[in-house]
């Protein structure tokens, strides 16, 4: 029986405890507690590795023979750990302290990114730990660099100084993730799976996409052709995700650049909103970008390979919907068409768009949907994450390529930069205003070829943002806009918290660079989550 401190007639050990690494070597920075009780407890661990100190908390409901994870460990030092069982009485136990060395981070390189913090200010921070998906990526065009970049996935949190407290390796590329309501975290990767792990790395549900080119895998099959970019969890505990339809059109555009090219009959691939049941994987809900926007209205990249480097051949790239997110407060659905230059708000009971905000041309007999401006306004192209705002506004990651849509010439990559923004949405009006945005041009400003987030942070109203790709800028008067072209220069990365001031003010910042080389970084998106663990 373990040596106890506190009450003697309160609940006791009648096993352990005893602490061992994590026996999932994907989540290296943890430990699992196990012992058994005489009655049932819940329990409390105290961790502190004599600068930081934190509690982690299992009620009944977790078994502690079967092991109780120590998360939120940062690398290579010690740790105190104790743990205290409470009985339904409130009476407590506290068995010694036990005590645990974590691993070093491994070396920075192929499978581990660069990651320094250049400014960090915890009194003006949003509290809670960042949780990230970096994404490794080699210079260059083949099948054998597209499977290096696609083969490697990782999610990470880091603390406000920018310290490690935990990672995840997984052995697919990792887009969109979420930490749902029951704890665990939910990720979608490059192959069109959709995995849910618990804190240890475990796997505790798996979907995939059951038309996927891959074929079948582990887990519940979802009839549909993908899962990209994003997923989203509703409050009847449903998942909705994007997929993707091809349909063969005739007489299609074979030319961004030159409206009067040849045409011919295309196979086009078009955005598809997927709501199913997570414990079946039945689809219940759905709506599809071509039963209710003309496909012959493109964007710049359409023409670009993106879905034949992921299994689709001779498919374009009509609408390339990159992010959806769920409004509770009026049942609606905000997509994002990044090759449109358009976000959406789509009434999920009738399936009908309400607003169109975005590149206002083109749009036929959707033009009344579409947002008017007000005051001085710069519509966002190639845009990422529109995210709205508890105080009714819309946040948009505005990656800023070609500032124009077929057939309008493109504005030179060097007179572009990215940057979010804040909107206000006046939908009884149908207008719209331009409120903040995170930085001017200028010599700190970037651009972000590709992927980008920004969120609202709820206790400070600061903003969080996520870069996504950076061109180098030693190299960015050698990039042209075509995407196979970019692929052969290196990028980087930084994520940055703002106060929403004028000018606004960055209270922290990391950056992921290797400076040189033909290896960079980038990253999907980020979230501020309240702690490591459920």
């Amino acid at each position: 029986m373990a040596m106890v401190v506190g009450c003697s007639t309160g609940p006791s050990f009648e096993a352990g405890p005893e602490l061992a690494a994590n026996p999932n070597p994907s989540v290296p920075l943890a430990a699992v507690v196990r012992f058994t009780a005489n009655e049932p407890v819940s329990a409390r661990i105290d961790v502190s590795d004599g600068v930081n100190a934190w509690t982690l908390d299992y009620d009944e409901d977790h078994d502690p023979a079967q092991g109780l994870g120590v998360i939120g460990m940062r690398p290579d030092r010690d740790h105190e750990i104790l743990v205290t069982i409470r009985n339904a009485a409130g009476e407590e136990t506290t068995a010694e302290p036990l005590t645990f060395r974590t691993p070093p981070l491994p070396e920075v390189g192929i499978e581990f990114p660069p990651v320094e913090v250049t400014v960090s200010r915890p009194d003006r921070m949003e509290p809670g730990v960042t949780l990230f998906n970096p994404r490794r990526r080699r210079v260059g065009l083949g099948p054998e660099i597209a499977a290096f970049n696609a083969g490697f996935g990782m999610l990470m949190v880091l603390d406000h100084a920018g310290e490690v407290t935990w990672y995840y390796r997984v052995d697919s590329r990792v887009s969109d993730f979420e930490k749902v309501g029951n704890g665990n975290l939910i990720f979608v990767t490059a192959d069109f799976r959709m995995i849910e792990i618990d804190w240890l790395g475990n796997t505790v549900n798996q979907w995939y996409a059951a038309n996927r080119p891959e074929g079948p895998a582990e887990g519940i099959a979802v009839d549909t052709q993908t899962f990209h970019h994003e997923i989203d969890e509703l409050p009847n505990g449903n998942i909705i995700v994007l997929s993707s339809e091809w349909r063969e059109i005739d007489d299609y555009y074979t030319d961004e650049y030159d409206e009067n090219a040849p045409r011919q009959r295309q196979k086009v691939m078009g955005g598809v909103i997927v709501e199913f049941e997570r414990d079946t994987g039945e689809v219940v809900w759905e709506w599809r970008a071509f039963d209710h926007m003309d496909p012959f209205r493109i964007g710049y990249e359409t023409f670009s390979n993106y879905w034949i480097r992921r299994g689709f051949p001779d498919t374009i790239d009509w609408s390339h919907a990159n992010n959806l997110l769920y409004d509770e407060s009026d049942d609606s659905i905000v997509i994002n068409f990044r090759y449109q230059a358009a976000a959406m708000k789509i009434d999920r009971a009738s399936r009908e768009i309400r607003w169109i905000f975005g590149e206002p041309t083109g749009w036929g007999d959707l033009s009344d949907k579409v947002l008017q401006p007000d005051g001085e306004f710069d519509w966002p192209y190639h845009q990422h994450s529109p995210n709205p705002s508890p105080n009714g506004t819309l946040l948009i990651y505005n990656n800023g390529n070609y500032e124009a849509r077929p057939f309008n010439p493109p504005s030179p990559i060097t007179e572009t930069y990215s940057r979010a923004v804040e909107y206000e949405i006046d939908e009884e009006n149908m207008r719209v205003r331009q409120l903040w945005q995170s930085e001017q041009e200028g010599p700190d400003s970037v651009v972000s070829i590709a992927m980008g987030d920004v969120d609202w942070l709820p206790e400070t109203e600061n903003i969080l943002v996520a870069y996504g790709a950076i061109l180098d800028p030693d190299s960015i008067d050698q990039v042209d806009w075509p995407s196979d072209s970019r692929l052969q220069f290196n990028q980087w990365t930084r994520l940055r918290e703002y106060v929403r001031s004028d000018p606004p003010e960055v209270v922290y910042e990391v950056v992921l660079d290797t400076g040189t080389g033909d290896m960079g970084w980038t990253l999907f998106g980020a979230e501020r989550i309240d702690r490591v663990g459920p």
